[in-house]
Parts: structure tokens; sequence; C-alpha cells
């Protein structure tokens, strides 16, 4: 897998590729595109926090990455998430759990998107690493929220026990909230003392 374009300018942007970086590997041209909003909202009891509204340039943003394997921009998404945890000291965790994705997922993609994200900043012993997605399940988007639920119960397992233990979880998007509730389920059943939710993006604008 290739992580940088080897011919591309380190100084430019690593989304457009036309213009000088302003901050976070991105052009100025390119952040004007995001809509930061520093959300939180409520999941099973517990507080998620999204630093940017799900709109039309950051599904691009995403996409390429995810899709057209523009890994590269793993450095962007890692540098909005260490300032943010920086800037709001959210640093009171045990162990962060990157939603994994399945194994045919994983194949299909070649890489692990979440977890390439938090490795950016994050100590890789920190890691739930024996979180684990076991379902095959049908693309999201597709389903209606009742389905979106159904779809994913039973997804995932863990050995741990988390008796007493706070989890930072990090995801790239939450929209429907269906995978991070199963996501909570599947921890709960492991008794952590606390949990926080941590996406990129969100098509949630509940403020606080």
């Amino acid at each position: 897998m290739i992580f940088d374009y080897i011919f591309l300018d380190k100084n430019t942007c690593l989304f457009c590729k036309n213009e000088d970086i302003e901050k976070h590997f991105l052009c100025k041209s390119c952040l004007d595109k995001l809509d930061f909003v520093d959300n939180d909202f409520d999941i099973l009891g517990y507080r998620a926090h999204n630093l940017y509204f799900y709109n039309d340039f950051s599904k691009k943003l995403i996409g390429d990455y995810k899709f057209n394997r523009n890994t590269s921009l793993f450095r962007v998404f890692g540098s909005m998430l260490k300032e943010y945890i920086e800037n709001k000291n959210i640093f009171d965790f045990d162990y962060v759990l990157t939603v994994p994705s399945s194994k045919s997922i994983l194949k299909k993609r070649g890489f692990d998107h979440v977890r390439l994200i938090a490795d950016y900043f994050l100590d890789k012993n920190l890691h739930l690493s024996s979180f684990k997605k076991v379902k095959n399940t049908k693309a999201q988007h597709n389903l209606s929220r009742d389905d979106r639920d159904k779809n994913l119960r039973n997804s995932f397992i863990i050995k741990e026990n988390l008796k007493d233990k706070k989890i930072l979880i990090l995801d790239d998007i939450i929209t429907s909230s269906a995978t991070m509730k199963e996501v909570v389920r599947t921890l709960n059943k492991k008794n952590p003392k606390n949990i926080q939710i941590l996406a990129l993006f969100s098509s949630h604008r509940v403020k606080k």
C-alpha cells in the first residue's frame, strides 16, 4: 500500500493537490469547505463528540480516503483529532477502540481506515485490539433505521473484562448511530467504568 504520492510536493494540500497547505495538511480552500460544529450528543447514555458536520465536501474527503485509497489523508484526519483531543483535554481513558470493519471489508479496502488515523497520534499500546467485527453486514446506507439496528446486532465481540476501565471510541462518521450503539452495547457487557465517543464527522447538529 502506498501511503503518500511519491511526486507530490510536501507543501501541497493532500486532497486537491493544487494549493499550499494551511493547516491539517489541507489548503485554505479545502478547509473553508468543512463545517466545524464541535457538537456533542447522547448515545445510550454516553456523550458522543464530533468535529465536523457531514456535508458534501466531507463526504468527498472521506470517500477519497476510504474508496479511492488516497491513504495520505490519514494525516489530515489524525491531525484534526489530535488537535481536538488536546484542546478539549480528552485524555482520561485507559483504552482506545477504533471501530473495526469486517474481514471482508478490510480485505477489499486493503487497510483499516480508522486504526490508521488513530496510529497517527496515539500510542499503539492503548488500542483495544481484541474488539472484533465477526459478522459481515450489509451496507448501512441502503437500509432503513430499524433495519440498520437489526443488521448490526451481535456483529462485535470482545474478550477482555473492562471492569473499572475508561474507553475512548474513535470513528470516522456517525449518521444514524446504529453502529456506535452496537459497539457500546458490546462494551457494556464487559462492565467499563466510562465510555467516551469521538467522531470526525456526523449528521448531528444538536448543540450542547
